[in-house]
């Protein structure tokens, strides 16, 4: 090796980040070569001279930092009252409906994410997409932050995610689409503990056996967000209230939940109410590709 191919490597064997074969092929040309050495010896100088330049970063430097990483949060007014939007420079991390103080959300917002929050001003298009939801309206994308929570919450909220606008499906629907099917109720513990409400809508998910069913803040809000969406509530609870639970079309041979896109385009005279999916596959019925309605096994 001559001095052109020692030279970058200088740092290297000082450090000894090389291969053994390399670094005794530098020691060799070393013996012979005072140039190089002298190469080396400037190397090991600045090295120790930079020890001593490392200076602390101002504290307003470090303060700035912390308040743009930070979690924020800040309230709008809508219909329902007072919505505090958590959030960091990820996207939405908790909304709360609440009439409570800043003190109080902040507590809240620590016991549920193990972090203090500080005021802030959420971007325009996080408030619009909680205005938006709550208006029955389907809210533009936005991101949703879930860091913390156990990978099954993070598979439910997903698939919750999907369900449209204006359409509601069981409990049972959606552990099926977890990928649990048996954890009916852990799937209900998952909504009762959704930090994110309206955009990640557990407003649209009800009873297998029909109905509206409960809500954190109150079947009667529940009743109202999905009117909004174009959902006739007291159909479904007098469907509920008459064993019905799919809608099937006599013109195409599918069966849907009630609510779905398809089953809603079905005209009255072509309807056809089943209690259960074995009574619908029973009279040749198959289920929607858009639904996706639960079928009993055989």
């Amino acid at each position: 090796m001559d001095c052109r191919e020692i030279v970058p490597h200088l740092d290297g064997y000082r450090t000894g980040e090389m291969l053994p074969t390399i670094r005794r092929s530098i020691a060799d040309h070393l013996k012979e070569c005072p140039a190089c050495r002298k190469e080396l010896e400037m190397l090991e100088r600045l090295t120790k001279t930079a020890k001593h330049l490392s200076v602390p970063a101002p504290s307003r430097i470090a303060e700035q930092v912390r308040v743009a990483t930070a979690d924020r949060y800040s309230v709008t007014e809508t219909d329902f009252g007072r919505v505090w939007i958590g959030f960091t420079p990820k996207g939405i991390t908790l909304l709360r409906l609440s009439s409570e103080d800043a003190d109080a959300f902040e507590t809240h917002y620590q016991h549920r994410l193990g972090r203090r929050p500080v005021p802030g001003t959420a971007p325009d298009r996080y408030v619009e997409a909680v205005r938006m939801a709550l208006e029955g309206r389907k809210p533009h994308s936005v991101p949703i932050v879930l860091d913390g929570l156990a990978d099954f919450e993070r598979i439910v909220l997903d698939h919750l995610a999907r369900i449209p606008v204006g359409e509601v499906r069981p409990y049972a629907w959606l552990a099926r689409e977890a990928g649990r099917p048996s954890a009916v109720r852990a799937v209900g513990t998952v909504m009762a503990r959704n930090p994110v409400p309206f955009l990640l809508p557990c407003h649209r998910v009800v009873p297998s056996t029909g109905g509206v069913g409960n809500y954190g803040y109150g079947s009667q809000m529940k009743r109202e967000l999905l009117e909004r969406e174009g959902v006739a509530v007291k159909t479904l609870e007098a469907m509920a209230h008459s064993h019905i639970r799919f809608t099937g079309s006599r013109t195409t041979g599918i069966f849907c939940y009630p609510t779905c896109r398809h089953a809603r385009r079905i005209g009255w005279e072509n309807q056809v109410a089943f209690a259960t999916s074995g009574e619908a596959k029973a009279k040749g019925y198959r289920p929607c590709r858009h639904c996706r309605p639960l079928v009993e096994a055989g």
